[in-house]
Parts: C-alpha cells; sequence; structure tokens
C-alpha cells in the first residue's frame, strides 16, 4: 500500500533575504595625519601626510581610501591605557570630508586596515629638507 504524495501549493516559497551591509562608498583621501600620545608621559608625535610623492605615500593614502577603513568606528578603546600609546589619526577626503579615530594600543577588535596606516605613518621617512644656502646669505 503505498501513501499519496503531501499536496504542494503552485505558489513558490518566499524566504525572508537578511537585510544587506550597509554599502560604503569609497572617498579618495588626500592627507592623513595620526598624533601619537602615551599615558602617563608628556609630548606626543604628530605624524603629518598631504599628497603623495612616492610610492609608501601613496600606500597610505590608497588604505586610507578604502571602504573598510571609511567604516571604522570612532573609536577603539581598552580599559585601562594606562602605558599605552594613543593614536588620533585624522583623514581629508577629496569631497572636503573628514574621518576621526581614536585607537588605544592593543584595543581588541581594531582592524587591521587602521593598524596598517598607523604602522605605515609612524614608519614614512623623514622629509629632506635641508637647504644649502650660499656663505653670506641673504646678506651679500
Amino acid at each position: 500500500m503505498t501513501s499519496a504524495a503531501p499536496a504542494m501549493s503552485a505558489a513558490p516559497a518566499t524566504t525572508l533575504a537578511a537585510p544587506a551591509a550597509p554599502v560604503v562608498k569609497a572617498k579618495k583621501a588626500v592627507a592623513v595625519v595620526v598624533v601619537r600620545t602615551r599615558s602617563g608621559q608628556t609630548g606626543q608625535s604628530v605624524f603629518t601626510l598631504v599628497g603623495a610623492s612616492n610610492k609608501q605615500e601613496a600606500t597610505i593614502l590608497r588604505l586610507a581610501s578604502t571602504p573598510a577603513f571609511q567604516a571604522l568606528r570612532p573609536k577603539y578603546l581598552v580599559a585601562n591605557a594606562r602605558g599605552r600609546y594613543t593614536y588620533n589619526m585624522e583623514v581629508g577626503f577629496q569631497d572636503k570630508s573628514k574621518k576621526r579615530v581614536i585607537i588605544v594600543e592593543g584595543a581588541p577588535g581594531t582592524p587591521r586596515v587602521a593598524l596598517d596606516v598607523i604602522r605605515a605613518m609612524t614608519a614614512l621617512d623623514a622629509p629632506d629638507v635641508a637647504v644649502n644656502f650660499p656663505p653670506g646669505f641673504p646678506f651679500n
């Protein structure tokens, strides 16, 4: 004895799709500033990049232009920042908008792109600002 197959409706089954992740449109970064301070110590180090004149600088601007960078949260902090570096990063974009991110060294969940920008900015070669003026300049 065989049983009849259950009746199937002719209408297709509908499934609810999960909402799509927000799409972040890439903007072109034109300037990056990183200010590094250390908890419990005075002073700061400032690393600045405006435009790119070599491959190293172009890589930094390219990283800051990625959707992953632009999707960063405003802060990546730890409960106790004592003795750790804090990086205040600001990126200016071609459309005149800005992105500010504060990152404390060792903060859990800090995206790799943020760490890559910090690492690249703090490793930038110092600009050559040596000027050789002739003897007696400007009084000759």
